[in-house]
């Protein structure tokens, strides 16, 4: 019984020092800057490149409401989702800004999926391909599709959505 008393002690304690110390080195991206944001917390700055060859940050788009966009032209929900999220950026030009952030394995399935669906992108949105998933994984972790970070003009999360969002035509901050 005594014997059984300590293995059973002991494997609490091992849960609680992996719960304690091991689930984010479990759960967070080795290369990971942002482990997970809170709501009202400040969305740090980072740097990106566009498929237009355009570098920008985050912060180029202070005032504005920003999305930053997780997807793949490979993913149902989000092939379903995008051109929602173009007539929300069309409907909204002046305040609304979306950073489209795909993991497709290359930028001409990406150029492909536009030209199969007919679709024009706004001034206000930008396409980014993130190949080696530094942003997708390393910097939002990042690691279902779609997903979406809404970010107010002074940098603030205001919301995570995981999964497709089904009233991008009402959205609201």
């Amino acid at each position: 019984m005594v014997k059984k008393n300590l293995s059973l002690a002991t494997l609490i304690i091992t849960v609680a020092l992996i719960a304690t110390f091991g689930i984010e080195r479990f759960f967070k991206s080795d290369r990971g800057d942002f482990f997970i944001l809170e709501t009202g917390q400040a969305v740090p700055n980072f740097t990106f490149q566009t498929l237009d060859d355009e570098t920008y940050t985050l912060y180029d788009f202070s005032g504005k409401t920003t999305l930053i966009h997780f997807w793949a032209s490979w993913c149902a929900p989000c092939v379903v989702e995008f051109p929602e999220l173009i007539d929300l950026a069309q409907s909204r030009p002046h305040d609304i800004t979306i950073i489209a952030i795909s993991t497709d394995r290359s930028p001409e399935n990406i150029d492909m999926f536009f030209e199969r669906h007919d679709m024009d992108i706004p001034d206000n949105m930008v396409v980014v391909h993130d190949a080696d998933k530094s942003m997708t994984e390393g910097k939002f972790s990042v690691f279902r599709l779609p997903e979406t970070f809404i970010v107010d003009g002074q940098h603030l999360l205001q919301r995570h959505i995981i999964g497709a969002y089904a009233d991008w035509a009402t959205f609201q901050e």
